[in-house]
C-alpha cells in the first residue's frame, strides 16, 4: 500500500501500528499514569512502544549509531538526552542514593527519549492515519475518565455543588485527559462541518463530542483549574477558527451555546465559584515554596547547584507538606534538583529545539497543536505529568507529525 507521501506501509508496519494503538488503550483501560509497579498491564503497553521502535531502536539511539542519519535539531536532542541520563546516573551513584529511588527517575527520563526514537517512524504516516492514533490516544485519555468516573459512584449531581475526590491512582492526571477534552470536541466539529456528513461521520461526531463532556466535566468536578480552563481555551480557539469561516454556523452556535448556558447556567455558576474558593484557599498550591526549597538544597556548594544531586535525590517538598520525595511539579523545579543548572539549561534547550520543530510544521497541524497545548503546558509547569508516559506519548505524536512535514515530504 501506497501513502500519499509516496511511502510504502508494509503489512508488517500496519501490524506494528495496530499494537501501538491496541498498547494505548490497554494504558487508558487497566494502567495508571503513575503506575505503583511494573504489573502485566505495563508490560504490555510497553510491548507495544517496543513493537512499534523495534527492539533494537532504543540501543541505537542511546549508542549514538543514529545520529548521522538524523536531522540536525534530533541529532542535537539525542546528544542532550544521553548526556542528562548519564550525568544524573552518576551523580546520583556518587550520592549513594537507594536504586529504587534512581530507577523512579530514570525510567521517566527514557520515556522523555520516545519523542525522538518515535518521530521518524511516526512521520511516514500520511495525515489520516496519524490522526487515527491521535483518535486512540484520545480513546485511552478518556477510558482514564470512564475509570474515574466509576470510582467517584458517577456523582454528576455533584458537578458544581462539592468538589470531588482524585481516587485511589490519580487517573485524571494523565495527560492524556486534557488531550482528549480538547481533541474529540475539535475532531466531533470537523466531522460535523464537513459538506455532506455521512452517516458513520454523524456517529463519530457523537461518540467524541460525548467523550469531551464526559473529560470536561470531569475536571470541572474535581476542579482542576488549569487543565479545564486551558481546555476550554483550546477548544474556542479551535471551533472558532472554522465556525468564523461558516457565519451561519456561527450564528446557529452561538444561538446553541447562550440555550445551553441558560439551562446548566446554575451549575457553570457553581463550577466557577468552587474554583474561585480553590484559589483563595490553596493560591499556586506552594509552587513558590517548592522552588525556593531546591534552591536551598541544590545551593548548598557549588557543585551541587551546577550539576544538581543526580536521580534518585529527595526534597523537603512544602507543596506535600514538606515530606521527602522524588519529585516537584514543575519541570523547571525537577531538573534543577535533579541536573543542577547545567542540567536544566540542557533541558531547556531541547525544549526549545523540539518548539521550533513544532512551530514549523504549525500550519500542518493546527489541531494537534491546539489539542496538546494544555497537557504540554500543564506536565511544564504545574504538574508532574511531564514524567508520565501518556505525557511522551503526546509528544511523540506531535513531533511525528512536524518531522513529516519537515524532512519527508
Amino acid at each position: 500500500m501506497v501513502t500519499d507521501r509516496g511511502m510504502r506501509v508494509d503489512r508488517w508496519g500496519d501490524w506494528r501500528l495496530w499494537a501501538f494503538a491496541l498498547s494505548m488503550l490497554v494504558y487508558g483501560a487497566a494502567s495508571a499514569p503513575a503506575p505503583p509497579g511494573i504489573r502485566p498491564q505495563e508490560l504490555l503497553v510497553f510491548a507495544g512502544i517496543a513493537l512499534l521502535a523495534g527492539m533494537a531502536g532504543p540501543w541505537r539511539f542511546f549508542s549514538g549509531i543514529e545520529l548521522g542519519r538524523a536531522p540536525a535539531p534530533m541529532a542535537a536532542g539525542s546528544i542532550i538526552l544521553v548526556w542528562m541520563l548519564w550525568q544524573g546516573l552518576l551523580r546520583g551513584l556518587w550520592n549513594g542514593w537507594g536504586l529504587t529511588d534512581m530507577l523512579r527517575d530514570i525510567v521517566p527520563m527514557l520515556f522523555l527519549a520516545l519523542p525522538l526514537l518515535l518521530a521518524p517512524i511516526l512521520g511516514r504516516l500520511p495525515a489520516d492515519r496519524a490522526d487515527r492514533l491521535a483518535d486512540a490516544a484520545a480513546m485511552a485519555g478518556v477510558l482514564f475518565t470512564l475509570r474515574w468516573w466509576r470510582e467517584a459512584g458517577l456523582a454528576l449531581s455533584a458537578v458544581g455543588t462539592a468538589p470531588l475526590g482524585e481516587g485511589r491512582l490519580y487517573l485524571l492526571t494523565s495527560a492524556l485527559v486534557p488531550f482528549a477534552s480538547v481533541w474529540l470536541g475539535l475532531r466531533a466539529t470537523r466531522w460535523l462541518l464537513s459538506p455532506a456528513p455521512t452517516r458513520a461521520e454523524w456517529v463519530q461526531a457523537l461518540l467524541a463530542a460525548a467523550g469531551n463532556l464526559c473529560c470536561l466535566l470531569a475536571q470541572a468536578a474535581t476542579l482542576h483549574r488549569a487543565g479545564l480552563i486551558l481546555s476550554l481555551l483550546a477548544l474556542g480557539l479551535g471551533m472558532g477558527r472554522w465556525l468564523w469561516r461558516h457565519p451561519a454556523l456561527f450564528v446557529t452556535g452561538f444561538l446553541l451555546a447562550t440555550a445551553a448556558l441558560v439551562g446548566v447556567g446554575a451549575r457553570v455558576a457553581g463550577v466557577a465559584a468552587l474554583l474561585a474558593d480553590k484559589t483563595e484557599s490553596v493560591g499556586l498550591n506552594n509552587r513558590v515554596g517548592e522552588l525556593l526549597a531546591v534552591l536551598d538544597q541544590v545551593g548548598r556548594d557549588p557543585l551541587a547547584f551546577l550539576v544538581g544531586d543526580g536521580w534518585g535525590a529527595l526534597v523537603p517538598n512544602p507543596a506535600v507538606g514538606w515530606w521527602r520525595v522524588s519529585y516537584t511539579h514543575s519541570a523547571a523545579s525537577y531538573f534543577l534538583l535533579k541536573l543542577g543548572a547545567l542540567g536544566l539549561t540542557l533541558m531547556l534547550g531541547l525544549a526549545g529545539l523540539m518548539a521550533g520543530l513544532l512551530a514549523r510544521a504549525a500550519r500542518d497541524m493546527p489541531m494537534l497543536l491546539l489539542a496538546v497545548s494544555p497537557s504540554l503546558l500543564l506536565g511544564g509547569f504545574l504538574h508532574t505529568s511531564f514524567k508520565y508516559l501518556c505525557f511522551s506519548i503526546l509528544v511523540s505524536l506531535a513531533m511525528g507529525r512536524a518531522y513529516g512535514s519537515l524532512y519527508q515530504r
